[in-house]
């Protein structure tokens, strides 16, 4: 009898999660901030849109910030996108990334508090963002356990869970 109350509760369980749409666009509640000793600090925010044709667009916003220093401090804001598909079992949610759609874009640079436009700068930072280094830490599919409601998605990988926010359409 318990081992049928227990698939019972399960099956309820998986049913609401796949109740609930995952279709919408998802936004972080509070960006992931994290500070080194030396006062350097990185803080991302992302934005997932899941398609019903089983395909997603994400956002990340990327924020890093050097040591605090009188005579440079720097700070690149950038903004990285991709596609992929997505599939959701239950409350597996797997995403494989289309690694021929990533892009990558600077967003701001500032030396010492002051907006800046350094060439060279922006050139190395580029160079970075699109290494096959940097750029392989996106390519392998990810698998969440996820958690949906009409507003929220917990998206939850080994230790580190995330929650989003759902997007409010306005309709005339």
């Amino acid at each position: 009898m318990k081992k049928f109350l227990f698939s019972l509760v399960a099956l309820m369980a998986v049913m609401t999660v796949q109740a609930q749409s995952i279709c919408a666009t998802w936004r972080m509640m509070q960006p992931v901030v994290e500070t080194a000793e030396d006062g350097s600090f990185e803080a991302m925010t992302g934005t997932y849109t899941f398609n019903e044709d089983g395909t997603f667009h994400y956002a990340l916003e990327l924020t890093e910030s050097t040591e605090p220093a009188p005579t440079m401090a720097l700070e690149i804001a950038t903004v990285i996108e991709m596609k992929g598909t997505y599939t959701l079992e239950g409350d597996q949610l797997t995403l494989t990334p289309n690694m021929d759609t990533y892009k990558a874009e600077i967003l701001s640079i500032s030396m010492n508090g002051k907006v800046a436009d350094n060439p060279m700068i922006k050139s190395q930072i580029s160079s970075m963002l699109n290494s096959a280094d940097f750029k392989a830490q996106f390519a392998t599919p990810e698998t969440n356990t996820v958690t949906v409601s009409d507003s929220m998605l917990e998206m939850k990988n080994g230790d580190t869970t995330l929650t989003f926010t759902r997007f409010a359409t306005i309709q005339n």
